[in-house]
């Protein structure tokens, strides 16, 4: 194979989960190891009537991750509906974000042996982890199995997906690259990057062209790499696979791939006809957040919460709701009056999960 005639060009997505006490739409406890499907409840587990609220601290550490990449902070992030079917899944749909991430463009700085290089961020955006599955028989992956169980444990536990520019050239820049965005989260707090107990993963998108042509060969993405070791090993074995295909005169065809760090083979997990239409949609239901801008971000001041402009818990649109004016406000009771009669008392302001938009989350 003549390497010196191809360039391969190499994206990263690495999935973060964040260092919060709770979920991501409900206050179910995050704690790894535990018995399975023991920190559970309704809304994580996608019983009908449940609305979640959004958690604010992990808006909070998004925020601060998205500074530490550079990124711009817009006025308004939305969350989306991305809809699939998989059993770790069980709304049918993930609660994530589209075309309105909390992080928009920016840009990382890392140092490897031969100097300074800046990866470019395409975007960071909120969504919630699935649960765990494991396969029993075979070689513990899904083909082949005898059974698989689910543990709902991590399911809905708060993820950050931050996503590159194509801008890595070989496994080494990638893993360099990799080791220094984690220790920047690491160091900030928002992660503990743990890789071996799945905290912290990357898929690499890879397409191999001829040195000095612009257009972008076709692309194969490698799965859930947990290991600086793994992840240049995959994307070197996958560069070496693709360039052999291209110089025998064949096609590299766009699928999802799975890297065995034992054998070192590549397998074949879906391919582009495979692959799903996510029908992404806003998720009104849910709430959108404002960052004011006023503070810092490592105070929980430094944003707000907005109300949804979709259905809330009591069925109406937050935009139909009018305030009465103050000069038409009954007067103030007397003392020892009650202003209220106990029809119209409000609801609870306990946190219960069961909430139609995140003006009332608290930070957890």
């Amino acid at each position: 194979m003549s390497d010196t005639r191809w360039e391969a060009v190499i994206g990263i997505e690495i999935h973060a989960q964040l260092l919060t006490a709770t979920k991501m739409f409900c206050g179910c406890r995050l704690s790894f190891g535990d018995d399975p499907n023991t920190h559970t409840c309704p809304i994580c587990l996608a019983h009908p009537g449940a609305l979640p609220v959004t958690n604010a601290e992990a808006v909070r550490l998004a925020i601060i991750a998205g500074h530490a990449l550079g990124c711009e902070i817009p006025e308004r992030s939305v969350f989306h509906r991305k809809n699939y079917f998989y059993p770790d899944l069980p709304k049918a749909y993930q609660i994530s974000q589209f075309d309105e991430p909390i992080c928009g463009p920016g840009r990382f700085r890392y140092l490897s042996d031969d100097g300074e290089h800046w990866v470019g961020i395409t975007r960071a955006h909120l969504e919630e982890d699935a649960a765990k599955l494991t396969h029993t028989g075979g070689d513990g992956r899904r083909a082949g199995a005898e059974r698989s169980s689910v543990d709902f444990n991590r399911g809905g536990t708060p993820l950050l997906e931050i996503v590159t520019e194509p801008d890595l050239r070989s496994g080494a820049e990638a893993s360099a690259f990799l080791k220094q965005l984690r220790q920047t989260l690491v160091q900030l707090g928002i992660t503990d990057g743990n890789m071996e107990q799945g905290s912290m993963r990357a898929d690499a998108n890879i397409s191999v062209r001829p040195v000095g042509q612009a257009e972008f060969g076709t692309k194969t993405e490698l799965k859930n790499m947990n290991s600086f070791t793994f992840l240049e090993r995959g994307i070197g074995a996958e560069i070496a696979r693709q360039i052999e295909i291209l110089e025998d005169g064949g096609s590299v065809v766009q699928e999802t791939l799975h890297f065995d760090p034992v054998t070192g083979d590549i397998h074949s997990l879906r391919s582009k006809e495979e692959a799903h239409d996510y029908r992404y949609s806003p998720n009104r239901i849910w709430c959108r957040w404002c960052p004011t801008g006023r503070g810092s971000t490592s105070s929980r001041r430094g944003f707000r919460s907005c109300r949804s402009t979709g259905a809330t818990a009591g069925g109406r649109s937050s935009a139909s709701r009018s305030r009465t004016p103050k000069s038409s406000r009954r007067p103030r009771s007397s003392p020892g009056i009650s202003r209220r009669s106990p029809k119209r008392r409000r609801p609870s302001r306990r946190r219960t999960g069961f909430a139609g938009s995140c003006a009332r989350s608290s930070a957890r």
